[in-house]
């Protein structure tokens, strides 16, 4: 009777096991279920996908009459890039570029002129990766109230700006999601996605001000290769 009870005992272990195999076989539903509360996981790109658009702020300022050719462009990513449950880019992760052409506005002789290389991916926890990105919406870092935007002057000063694809978004906030396109809050300026491909250069230009971006402007930047 000793003998059988401790057969039963070094069998149960591996019963248990069996068992639980055959019912999360029987019940997918349950095991879908765990699948997906399991945590979001990270991923850690050679580069992002062309495509992903991002949402980011300048931690450097950008100023047509003061920037010189050669300057570091710096664009901190403030939310998580998604795909599906993985994250693909963290929060704090960074975006660097160059400015490659910049001329001040002269009444009456030159018009502004911002252009801008962006091609560093430096994620949270890794290391700096090449990845090109065009610049598709910038919104001015002091918040606009409603009636500023959908004032007649105000309005129609944001269609002139909007030059991507006239687009001015038809918002009362300034929630900038990877989706937005266009320009919000500045006026006399066009925004120019992609001026080149060889390499990727967003640019700016105005016939009327110089152009000015100030270290916090929110930016969204869309992933266009290596």
């Amino acid at each position: 009777m000793g003998r059988l009870a401790a057969t039963f005992l070094a069998l149960a272990p591996a019963w248990a096991i069996f068992t639980a195999a055959q019912s999360t076989q029987s019940n997918p539903s349950q095991a879908s279920a765990q699948a997906s509360a399991l945590p979001e996981t990270s991923a850690n790109p050679a580069s992002l996908p062309k495509g992903t658009r991002l949402v980011g702020k300048l931690t450097t300022k950008l100023d047509t009459k003061h920037s010189k050719t050669g300057q570091a462009v710096v664009v901190e990513v403030t939310k998580d890039v998604k795909s599906g449950n993985q994250i693909l880019l963290r929060k704090g992760s960074l975006v660097k570029g160059t400015i490659t052409q910049v001329q001040a506005f002269s009444k009456g002789h030159s018009n502004a002129q911002l252009e801008i290389v962006l091609d560093n991916l430096v994620p949270k926890t890794g290391e700096q990766i090449s990845n090109h990105f065009a610049i598709f919406a910038l919104a001015a870092k002091i918040e606009k109230k409603p009636e500023d935007i959908y004032s007649t002057k105000g309005y129609q000063g944001l269609a002139n700006s909007a030059s991507i694809s006239g687009q001015v978004g038809g918002r009362n906030d300034l929630d900038v999601t990877p989706q937005t396109i266009g320009i919000f809050g500045f006026e006399g300026f066009e925004l120019h996605p992609l001026v080149r491909m060889t390499p990727p250069t967003s640019a700016m230009n105005s016939s009327s001000v110089n152009i000015v971006l100030d270290n916090g402007t929110e930016i969204v930047l869309e992933s266009v290769g290596q």
